[in-house]
């Protein structure tokens, strides 16, 4: 039995734990294919299906951190816009099953779904950031990814000016002047699901307080021009996440 399998098998055996009124052990249905992280799986359960996402062994490599993830998937919850969470550990995550359509790349053409998930941010954003709460240092945040990469020390000149502009974004934007939000960071279509005409997003592992301009970058590029963040940011923002992409997809492939 792999690693997998056995933390899958735990969290079905520690159902007792989860809070929901369960009478009987959870069954497993079925796994949920399509998770470039982690591997999530259906269950039935007499309160109805659920999903246990089983977390990737390299999430702190990742930049992972689950405490940041459970505090704000809590805050957000309040909107009702996330999946209901039943257990959460460092392994494990259990939550509600939401039966609709994941988004398409094609969707993002839309004007009105568009709105609907701008007016969704523009919610979220306004949820209040907790006193004491770490905002994001884009700079550290990539050196962590940079720093794991084999050979780094050693990489080509081509390479090494994309870094340095990479790094340079991540500095312009952390050493201006903004308040921090609650961000998803990583609002790829997989991760938005509209079900009965009601947006729900998925996978806040990457979530934390970030700029408000970051999440809004993803569906724009760098035409994106925040009303109150106006002006050369939209470049180093999506030059930022850009960047991030790349680095994940080379620390998942190394």
């Amino acid at each position: 039995m792999n690693t997998i399998d056995e933390w899958l098998q735990k969290a079905l055996s520690d159902w007792q734990s989860w809070n929901m009124p369960l009478a009987a052990k959870p069954v497993l249905v079925r796994e949920l294919h399509g998770g470039k992280t982690n591997h999530s799986f259906v269950v039935d359960t007499d309160c109805g299906k659920v999903v246990v996402r089983v977390n990737a062994k390299n999430s702190s490599h990742l930049g992972i951190n689950r405490i940041s993830e459970s505090e704000i998937l809590t805050l957000v919850s309040t909107l009702g816009c996330v999946p209901q969470t039943f257990f959460m550990s460092e392994q494990v995550l259990v939550s509600q099953y939401i039966d609709g359509k994941c988004w398409q790349q094609s969707d993002f053409n839309s004007q009105e779904n568009l709105c609907k998930l701008e007016n969704l941010l523009d919610k979220i954003q306004k949820i209040p950031v907790p006193k004491n709460s770490i905002k994001r240092n884009y700079v550290t945040y990539c050196q962590h990814y940079i720093q794991q990469l084999p050979g780094s020390e050693s990489f080509q000149q081509s390479e090494k000016i994309y870094l340095a502009e990479l790094l340079e974004a991540a500095e312009m934007i952390d050493q201006a002047n903004w308040q921090p939000v609650i961000n998803h960071h990583d609002l790829v279509p997989e991760n938005i699901m509209e079900s009965e005409g009601k947006l729900f997003l998925l996978d806040w592992e990457y979530a934390a307080y970030g700029h408000p301009g970051i999440d809004f970058i993803r569906l724009y590029g760098e035409q994106y021009q925040d009303k109150q963040y106006k002006g050369p940011l939209a470049k180093e923002l999506h030059i930022l996440e850009q960047g991030i992409d790349k680095l994940w997809y080379l620390l998942q492939h190394q």
